[in-house]
């Protein structure tokens, strides 16, 4: 089922789909299937997506790797990832 979500609580499960599978700095995950993946439980086709996931590299807990061809967390910014998980999505990571 494919629900509407706020910018927040968009940006929260996508970094919760990146922590739940491990991809933090050198471990990575393809751009295009991680928004395919995605476009399952969100509305507009991957394109709030990737506006939300350049949203996430300009605050630098996402970094794009392989020129935008793969992502990855940012392990500076652990804390901040599971505080922003746990305020939008409401359990803790």
């Amino acid at each position: 089922m494919k629900h509407d979500f706020t910018d927040g609580e968009l940006q929260a499960q996508i970094l919760w789909s990146l922590y739940k599978h491990g991809k933090w700095s050198e471990i990575y995950t393809n751009y295009d299937t991680f928004k395919k993946r995605l476009s399952m439980i969100v509305k507009n086709n991957g394109r709030n997506t990737e506006r939300q996931v350049k949203a996430l590299v300009k605050m630098r807990m996402v970094l794009p790797r392989k020129n935008w061809d793969t992502i990855s967390l940012n392990p500076y910014y652990k804390n901040t990832i599971k505080q922003m998980i746990k305020d939008n999505l409401g359990f803790e990571p």
